[in-house]
């Protein structure tokens, strides 16, 4: 390629890229007057459909207002209902794992040599990661496929180049903010009916396999307490096959329930 084309080049591909970004595409894809609330929620519901397991590795740190910790992890997630977190400390050093089912949560630490087992509602979840998350929240924020409510939307509007679709549910409003290129929800709020942030939630770094997309980085925010989890993926395999949810409580450990 002469000097002239290849400058040619470089001259078409950064035209290219600002015309992609420029704010008359962004309006284009996400008109709320060509594309109705119930395409975009069946759109979101099946990109959360199509991902069925995942399996990763990363870091999770969290915040409270009087304590805070972080530790490596490997994941195992099948849909609609498996989770194994393996942690790792510094070092190397293991430091316990987590099985939470819909039926059955089970948390081993290594520090104290203590196994948590029992049913997973809210107060026994808290018991074990110390923010208020169900179930089903807990499994979305991994795969970042927040189900949108069986309803129709309060409001449907365009907002910072996302869709945003709010909800009215149990007196609380949800918002959820759908990225138009990979139709995933990349921010989803919950507020009181006073108004006030009840729980925010933010996906970013959107990691995608053919049809297939979840993010590697998800803030978690409980603004009203103080509160706040951090995930984030160093390596992800979508769809992933051969996976394993078994474990083992070390002989010894001392027992609790809940």
């Amino acid at each position: 390629m002469t000097g002239k084309a290849l400058r040619l080049g470089l001259l078409l591909g950064i035209g290219a890229a600002m015309y992609s970004c420029s704010p008359q595409t962004a309006a284009l894809l996400t008109d709320v007057n060509t594309t109705p609330a119930a395409v975009i929620a069946a759109r979101v519901r099946q990109r959360g459909a199509d991902l069925a397991s995942m399996a990763g590795r990363g870091s999770v740190s969290f915040e409270t207002p009087d304590r805070a910790g972080s530790a490596f992890f490997d994941l195992a997630l099948k849909k609609p209902d498996s989770l194994l977190m393996t942690f790792e400390g510094p070092f190397g050093i293991g430091g316990g794992f987590l099985f939470l089912s819909r039926r059955k949560f089970v948390m081993y630490s290594s520090m104290d040599n203590r196994v948590v087992s029992g049913v997973p509602g809210p107060a026994a979840i808290r018991a074990v990661i110390p923010v208020d998350l169900t179930f089903d929240q807990i499994m979305d924020a991994f795969t970042g496929g927040f189900v949108l409510p069986d309803s129709v939307p309060l409001r449907y509007t365009a907002d910072d180049g996302k869709f945003l679709l709010v909800y009215g549910v149990g007196g609380m409003t949800h918002s959820y903010w759908i990225d138009p290129g990979n139709d995933l929800v990349v921010r989803y709020e919950v507020r009181s009916e006073a108004g006030g942030v009840i729980l925010e939630v933010e996906s970013s770094q959107i990691v995608t396999r053919g049809d297939l997309c979840a993010p590697r980085h998800v803030l978690v925010d409980f603004p009203d307490e103080g509160k706040r989890l951090s995930i984030h993926f160093t390596s992800l395999d979508l769809n992933a096959g051969n996976l394993s949810f078994e474990y083992t409580v070390p002989a010894g450990a001392h027992s609790s329930s809940r």
